[in-house]
C-alpha cells in the first residue's frame, strides 16, 4: 500500500458513441487537458489518468473504471476527478452508492469539476437529480437509438455490420446489400447437403474439423484482420455444434434479410437476448440465395424431427420418417449389437411405451422397409420421365380433387380465429367503458376481462401457426415442376440413401398387419413424396410377406 504522500490522484475520463454526438468537448483528448489542468491549478500531484473509449455510462464493468476501483480498493487512491457527474456513469442508485458510500468508506475524495461536486466540502444537495438526469438521458438515447435502427431495418438496409458466413459485403454498396462469398459460400452449401444426408450438428461439426475447414471467425479474421468471438489461432479448425445448428436454421441462406433479431434486456442491461417473431423484420429476396428453397425445406423438416444420435455403426436413415399409421407417432427403430441388421425392425412408439391397450406394434423389417420404399420410389420415378405430361396431368387434378378442399378448410378456419379476435378485441374495449361508467361492478370486469384476453391469447398464437399451414398448402399445388426436376437429377437409384429419402419422402405410414401377430397377413404402407403426396395410382399398396415374427417374439 501506498503511504498517503503518495497516493494517486486519479483522472477518468469516459466517452461513450452517444457522447461523440454531442461535440469535442467530450472527446477524450479534451477531457484529458481538462482534467490535468484542473489539477496543475489546484495542486494535486501524483497523477494517473485512466479512461474508457466507447463505454456506456450504464454499464459500471468498464475496463479502465475497473483499474480505478482496484486502486481505490487496494488504498492507493486519495482523489478521483472526473469532468461532470455523467463521466462517472449514468445510473443514479449505482453513482449514488459510489459518491455517498464507496468513496467515503475508502478516505478518497471525489471532485466532478464542472457540477461543482466536491465531497470534502460535503454534499451538493443537487447532485441526486443531477444523476437522475443523467440517467434519463442514457434512456432516451437508448430509445432514440433503437428507434433509428428500426427505421432504418424496414427501408431494407442490412443493420448488422459483419456479413454472415458464407457473404460478403457488396462492393457497389457495402452498407447495404450482400453478396454469395465465393471462398465460403461452397462451404454452407456442403453443411446444408450434409444435414440432408441425415447427419445432426455435431457430426457435421465433426467433419468439418476432419476435413481441416477453417470456423467462420478464422475466414473473417483472415480477410478482414479483426478478431470476433469465437476466433482462436490454435484451434482453427474447432467447429462448434451450436453454431452448424444455428447456420442450418439462418433464412439469409435463403436471400431473405432478417433485422432486429436481437436486442439488449434494458438500456441498463446490455445481455444480447432474440427477439419474438413478432419484432423482427423480415424481408424476402433481398440477395441472392446459397441455398435453394427445395433444400432449404428438407433441412428444415429434417431439424423437426431431430433425434439424439444412436450409439451404433450406422445411423437411422429413415429418422423422422416413419410414422404409425394408427395412432401418428413416429417409429422407433430397434437395433441391438448381439442382433443379426437383417433383423432390425420398426414398432410403434405408443406401442412401445404405453402398451397394446393404447396401440399395437405395427412390426415391420427395417431392410423390407427399404425395399419397398426403394420400389416404390423407381417406379414412380421412371413414370415420372417417361410420361411427364401424363404425371403432371394426374398430380393437378389430385391437387384439384383434395389439397384445394383442404385449402379451403384451413382458409376458412383462419378468417374465423381472426374474426374471433377482432370480436373479442371489441368486447374487451366494451367491458371496459362500462366498468368506467359504473354499470358493471369490479369483479365482474376482472373475471370477464380475464377470461377473454385467456381466449384472445390462444387465438394469437393460433393465427400464425395456421397461416403457415395454409402457406404449405398453397405451395404444394404448383410443386410437380420441382418434383420432376428432382427426378431428372436421380436416373439411378441403386441404394437408398438418406439424402434420397429427404428429398423425396416426406413420411411413410406403417399400418398394422389385416390380422394381429400373423406371419403373412398383408400390412399396407403409405408413402408420402414430397410436393405431391400420396400417389395411390401409381405406387401399389405394398404387402409384407414372409416369415415374420411378432413384437413379442422379438421382444
Amino acid at each position: 500500500m501506498k503511504q498517503a504522500t503518495e497516493k494517486y490522484t486519479i483522472l477518468y475520463a469516459r466517452l461513450s458513441q452517444d457522447d461523440g454526438s454531442q461535440g469535442d468537448s467530450n472527446s477524450i483528448q479534451n477531457q484529458r487537458m481538462m482534467l490535468e489542468k484542473y489539477a496543475k491549478d489546484n495542486g494535486f500531484e501524483n497523477l494517473k489518468f485512466l479512461y474508457d473509449d466507447g463505454a456506456t455510462g450504464t454499464n459500471f464493468n468498464r475496463p479502465a473504471f475497473q483499474e480505478v476501483m482496484s486502486l481505490i480498493e487496494n488504498g492507493e487512491a486519495a482523489t478521483l476527478i472526473v469532468k461532470d457527474m455523467s463521466r462517472l456513469g449514468r445510473e443514479y442508485l449505482e453513482v449514488g452508492r459510489l459518491t455517498e458510500i464507496v468513496f467515503p468508506s475508502y478516505g478518497v475524495r471525489f471532485i466532478a469539476m464542472n457540477d461543482g461536486v466536491d465531497s470534502l466540502y460535503g454534499d451538493n444537495e443537487f447532485t441526486p437529480f443531477k444523476n437522475i438526469i443523467n440517467e434519463w438521458y442514457a434512456k432516451d438515447c437508448s430509445k432514440k437509438g433503437k428507434a433509428s435502427a428500426r427505421i432504418k431495418a424496414e427501408s431494407g438496409a442490412r443493420v448488422a455490420s459483419r456479413p454472415p458466413f458464407g457473404y460478403q459485403k457488396d462492393p457497389d454498396d457495402p452498407k447495404r446489400k450482400i453478396i454469395p462469398d465465393e471462398e465460403t459460400a461452397p462451404i454452407v452449401q456442403y453443411i446444408f447437403s450434409l444435414c440432408m444426408n441425415g447427419k445432426g450438428p455435431s457430426q457435421i461439426a465433426k467433419q468439418l474439423k476432419e476435413k481441416r475447414i477453417p470456423i467462420p471467425a478464422h475466414f473473417y479474421y483472415k480477410k478482414n484482420g479483426v478478431k470476433v468471438t469465437g476466433f482462436d489461432a490454435d484451434n482453427p479448425y474447432e467447429w462448434k455444434q451450436s453454431t452448424v445448428a444455428r447456420m442450418l436454421e439462418n433464412e439469409v441462406y435463403l436471400g431473405h434479410t432478417i433485422n432486429l433479431k436481437y436486442t439488449t434486456l434494458s438500456y441498463k442491461n446490455k445481455k444480447r437476448v432474440e427477439r419474438p417473431e413478432s419484432e423482427q423484420v423480415r424481408i424476402e429476396n433481398t440477395h441472392e440465395a446459397i441455398v435453394d428453397k427445395a433444400a432449404w425445406d428438407i433441412v428444415q423438416d429434417i431439424r423437426k424431427h431431430k433425434r439424439r444420435r444412436a450409439n451404433m455403426a450406422e445411423q437411422n436413415i429413415f429418422s423422422g420418417l416413419i410414422y404409425c399409421k394408427d395412432c401418428g407417432t413416429t417409429m422407433v427403430l430397434h437395433r441391438a449389437h448381439t442382433m443379426d441388421a437383417v433383423k432390425n425392425n420398426f414398432t410403434c412408439r405408443t406401442y412401445k411405451k404405453k402398451g397394446k391397450a393404447v396401440c399395437t406394434g405395427h412390426f415391420i423389417r427395417e431392410v423390407q422397409l427399404a425395399e419397398i420404399i426403394l420400389d416404390d420410389l423407381r417406379r414412380v420415378t421412371h413414370f415420372a420421365r417417361q410420361n411427364e405430361a401424363v404425371f403432371a396431368k394426374h398430380i393437378t387434378q389430385k391437387n384439384s380433387a383434395e389439397i384445394r378442399r383442404e385449402i379451403n378448410r384451413t382458409g376458412w378456419e383462419l378468417e374465423s380465429l381472426k374474426r374471433r379476435d377482432a370480436e373479442l378485441s371489441a368486447l374487451f374495449k366494451r367491458l371496459y367503458e362500462d366498468n368506467v361508467l359504473g354499470k358493471i361492478p369490479n369483479e365482474v370486469f376482472r373475471k370477464l376481462s380475464a377470461d377473454y384476453l385467456l381466449e384472445q391469447k390462444e387465438i394469437q398464437a393460433s393465427i400464425p401457426k395456421k397461416e403457415e399451414e395454409l402457406e404449405k398448402l398453397k405451395d404444394s399445388v404448383a410443386n410437380v415442376g420441382t418434383f420432376l426436376e428432382k427426378v431428372k437429377q436421380f436416373t439411378e437409384l441403386d441404394t437408398l440413401t438418406a439424402e434420397m429419402l429427404n428429398l423425396f419422402i416426406e413420411r411413410v405410414e406403417v399400418g398394422e398387419r389385416e390380422e394381429r401377430y400373423s406371419r403373412t397377413a398383408p400390412q399396407s404402407i403409405d408413402i408420402y413424396y414430397r410436393d405431391i403426396g400420396l400417389l395411390d395410382n401409381f405406387a401399389e399398396t405394398e404387402t409384407v410377406t414372409g416369415q415374420e415374427s411378432t413384437p413379442e417374439e422379438v421382444a
